[in-house]
């Protein structure tokens, strides 16, 4: 019993040292009422009380009281005396008082480092999150709470059950998936905005890929077409985005349905390695580091295609359900080539459901790198006649090799 207290409390000086190292570093920039050893004592203050109100019950609203009145009377000086009206530091006190006390118990002594070192971090980034605030847009915010209202209050009304022809139908299932592939594409968009294109083509190759390659496969090859100074720096941001595509890929099916894992992350993962390979070597045979202006990826999630996602996805799940009844794997094959022309994510999703009870796990594999690599090939098309022809070329011969690769990869599944 001790020896479990003793270590709640060294828990409780560890994150007041936390947080507090954080506002003392700050004590150059402004004025603080608190640093590194007042936020130690308060969040040994918080679970002493905790310790406490087991023998006197109210004890620990009383001490919570007593510091919100201190950083409230310090917070009136700070203000008369320098004009600072700042809340942070004053609100961290009184959450890491709260986090002292949840160290008390069994279970927030679990979830306490891990909320101490998320508050350090909010609290570390603050240049970079006002930035970052800076730069969304009114269209941008709103297309946000769009996105959280689909998530949060649409997703949970829906029915969670089967209906219409073969049952394929689920209306939870369904807007699911349009939610789990819009967050995707949305946190690599908010990456972007964050870090900012102008940082590099490796944030365009890595987080544009994320968005939508063939974005970044149109933009590079308008890029070129300017100026083919810029022509293996964007061939680096095409070919890295291209392959950012079969890890995204590799991890929907992951999520989704996780026996394909083991076969899937056969093809998916050479192509994905072996595109990020040759992107660096043409990345090592250039001086430009920069591909200009900010890469201009739209918002990925307005209302419009989500649905336009969500419908797609549905008529793919239903053509894969005809194709495997009438026509077996040769259609499901088919189908998987024609809609990786217009979209990987629905037919990957589809194919994992399917492997559930549908069709089998090698079918559903090949499927889905079939329809990856049609998809390939519409981006080197894109690179063909919206870009140069030395640059169609060098991207061709690249995506020539990640296909081969690929296809070798099917005929070993």
């Amino acid at each position: 019993m001790h020896t479990e207290l003793i270590l709640k409390f060294l828990i409780s000086f560890a994150i007041g040292a936390l947080i507090g190292t954080e506002r003392e570093r700050k004590q150059s920039e402004i004025r603080e009422f608190a640093g590194i050893r007042t936020f130690m004592l308060i969040a040994v203050f918080g679970t002493s009380s905790a310790f406490l109100s087991t023998f006197y019950p109210n004890f620990i609203i009383i001490a919570f009281l007593g510091l919100a009145t201190m950083v409230g009377l310090s917070y009136m000086a700070s203000t008369r005396k320098i004009g600072d009206i700042g809340l942070t530091t004053e609100v961290v006190a009184l959450l890491t008082f709260i986090l002292g006390a949840l160290c008390y118990t069994d279970e927030g002594l679990q979830i306490v480092p891990i909320v101490a070192i998320i508050i350090t971090t909010l609290l570390a980034v603050k240049p970079y999150l006002h930035t970052f605030a800076r730069k969304i847009s009114q269209k941008e915010m709103i297309n946000t709470l769009k996105f959280l209202i689909v998530a949060f209050v649409i997703l949970p009304l829906l029915p969670n059950q089967a209906i219409g022809p073969l049952g394929f139908f689920n209306p939870y299932q369904i807007w699911l998936m349009v939610v789990f592939i819009s967050g995707i594409s949305f946190a690599g968009y908010i990456l972007m905005k964050f870090i900012g294109a102008e940082r590099g083509i490796s944030a365009t190759g890595v987080i544009g890929g994320l968005v939508s390659s063939t974005a970044v496969t149109t933009a590079m090859a308008a890029r070129v077409k300017e100026s083919e100074f810029v022509m293996r720096a964007a061939v680096f941001a095409t070919v890295v985005a291209s392959s950012m595509m079969f890890l995204r890929v590799l991890f929907e099916v992951l999520v989704i349905n996780s026996s394909l894992t083991p076969l899937l992350i056969i093809p998916m993962l050479s192509m994905g390695l072996l595109g990020i390979s040759l992107g660096f070597l043409a990345w090592k045979t250039t001086k430009v580091r920069e591909v200009g202006e900010d890469l201009k990826l739209k918002n990925p999630f307005s209302l419009k295609p989500a649905l336009i996602f969500g419908l797609l996805f549905l008529v793919i799940l239903f053509a894969s359900e005809i194709a495997n009844i009438y026509f077996g794997s040769s259609g499901i094959y088919i189908t998987s080539i024609i809609s990786g022309v217009a979209d990987v994510d629905a037919i990957t999703i589809s194919m994992a459901i399917l492997a559930r009870d549908t069709i089998s796990p090698e079918v559903a594999v090949t499927a889905i790198t079939l329809a990856a690599i049609s998809n390939t090939v519409i981006k080197f098309l894109i690179a063909m006649f919206f870009g140069t022809r030395k640059f169609g070329y060098l991207i061709g011969v690249i995506f020539a090799v990640i296909i081969a690769v690929g296809l070798t990869a099917v005929f070993l599944i």
